[in-house]
């Protein structure tokens, strides 16, 4: 082997040696669901939905993928961001009709509610009653919103016409 060429064959074993462990600590999608779930237990919602998105956009596929997506979602509810969570379920619900019903409107609901989005948490069940006309938890929830909601709720209740 000529010097040049040894000279380059070792130049670049020692380059690849040097970006190997940099390269490795990018987190593929399962670690991103698995920060995203931990920052979601420790009530980092504003870290666990940056987690969800990266390992989505990190090529996240199949069951990950949707697991990555619903830790998303959960994130955007309970991290008070009611605009992103509905328009989340609104495209899962387009691109995945076949996994979601819905409960997930339901749940994803109380969790902004509980997150102080009482107002958004009422869009949310009309989005998901529209989508759903059958269901009647989301239906239920309604009228028990109508019968015992906040003002913020009944104001939105009355906005989207469930009120007179």
């Amino acid at each position: 082997m000529s010097r040049s060429l040894a000279t380059l064959v070792a130049g670049l074993l020692l380059w690849t040696l040097a970006l190997g462990p940099l390269l490795a600590c990018g987190a593929g999608p399962d670690q991103k669901l698995e920060s995203a779930r931990e920052r979601l237990a420790e009530g980092d919602y504003a870290e666990a939905a940056e987690a969800a998105r990266a390992g989505l956009a990190a090529g996240a596929s199949g069951a990950t993928a949707w697991r990555l997506e619903l830790a998303a979602l959960e994130a955007e509810a309970r991290g008070n961001q009611g605009d992103l969570a509905l328009a989340r379920l609104e495209r899962l619900a387009g691109a995945r009709a076949d996994q979601v019903r819905g409960a997930l409107f339901l749940q994803t609901a109380g969790q902004l509610r509980e997150a102080g989005d009482a107002a958004g948490a009422i869009a949310l069940l009309d989005a998901g009653a529209r989508r759903f006309p059958e269901d009647a938890d989301l239906r239920s929830a309604i009228e028990q919103a109508k019968a015992s909601g906040s003002s913020d709720e009944l104001e939105k209740l009355r906005s989207l016409g469930y009120i007179q």
